[in-house]
């Protein structure tokens, strides 16, 4: 409807109750070890000051079903870290 009202005349759009074929993770893993993980169960880079990441990349595998609210609960997770740390907690 929002693009009806800007003049738009051709609009194509489709609605799939499957999940994307494409759900990629792993490629930062967390975990305790630095030498089979990349971040530490904060998402903290164990290897760099101050390097946090709280996308898909964090999990070991994608799993069979779209994981977006993992992802959003995580960053979320990963933000309050951050600000117990700058804090000083």
């Amino acid at each position: 409807k929002v693009l009806e009202k800007m003049g738009c005349e051709e609009i194509d759009y489709s609605i799939s109750a499957s999940p994307p074929p494409n759900l990629v993770a792993g490629g930062c893993r967390f975990g305790e070890d630095p030498k089979k993980s990349v971040l530490d169960k904060n998402c903290k880079a164990h290897d760099l000051e101050n390097l946090y990441v709280s996308d898909a990349s964090f999990m070991p595998t994608g799993g069979s079903v779209p994981y977006t609210w993992t992802i959003y609960a995580n960053s979320f997770r990963v933000a309050d870290k951050i600000l117990q740390s700058l804090r000083g907690v």
